[in-house]
This record gives C-alpha cells, structure tokens and sequence, in this order.
C-alpha cells in the first residue's frame, strides 16, 4: 500500500488548552501561596484596668519633620532606645507619651513604636 504525500496532513496542536491549564496552575499557586508579613507593628489598648494617673511616670517625645525630642532635649532616633533603657531604670518610667506634629512623617512614628515595644513594661500613648 502507497501512501501519496499529498495525503500526509501535518496537523497543528491547539495552544489554547495549553494556555488555560498554564493560566489555572498560575492561579491556582497565586491563590494557594502565603505571602510574608514583615516589619509588623502589634498594637494593644489599655483598658480602664490601668494604672491610676498617680502611678504613672510618663516620658514624653516629640516628633516633628526631621527631629525627635525626648522630655523637651533633641535627640537623634539611634540614641533614643538607650535613653529610654536609662530612664525607664532610673526615673521608672512606666508610660511613653508621644506627640505626632503635623509635619512628622509615618517612618518617624514606625522607628518609635519599634523601640518601645523592646521596652517591657513600658505603656504607650500617641497624641496629636
């Protein structure tokens, strides 16, 4: 039997089906995946179990653009958590009252709750 190659017909393959599974594993591993939460800020409430207003020894910061001060004295944001350390064990410091200026940005306020939450047992209060 003679096969003429006339009658040989290459037939082409559909992409389509390819391109719908590739497309589903895509969503389906973009759905599936968990992606990483880094640089979280946990914020808690203190309640009305607190301390009276009579124990409490506040520190008090200032942000403004570009500048913090702690208890009215400049000081640079590298300087601050040891600061902060020394007063909390010589004054006992036991609340952080911090004050955002307008003009503060959000980094500012990020670098101050990071610090503050290394601090054990140190309460905080953010005002306006």
């Amino acid at each position: 039997m003679r096969f003429e190659a006339s009658s040989r017909h290459r037939r082409r393959i559909s992409m389509t089906s390819l391109i719908d599974v590739i497309f589903l594993l895509l969503l389906f591993f973009m759905l599936s995946s968990t992606f990483s939460r880094f640089a979280d800020v946990e914020l808690g409430t203190r309640g009305g179990t607190g301390a009276a207003a009579a124990d409490l020894v506040p520190a008090f910061i200032k942000l403004s653009e570009g500048r913090t001060s702690l208890n009215g004295a400049p000081l640079p944001v590298d300087d601050l958590a040891r600061e902060l350390a020394h007063q909390q064990s010589v004054n006992r410091i036991n609340v952080l009252i911090v004050s955002v200026d307008a003009t503060a940005n959000s980094q500012q306020l990020v670098d101050i709750l990071l610090i503050a939450r290394k601090l054990p047992g140190l309460g905080l209060q953010i005002v306006q």
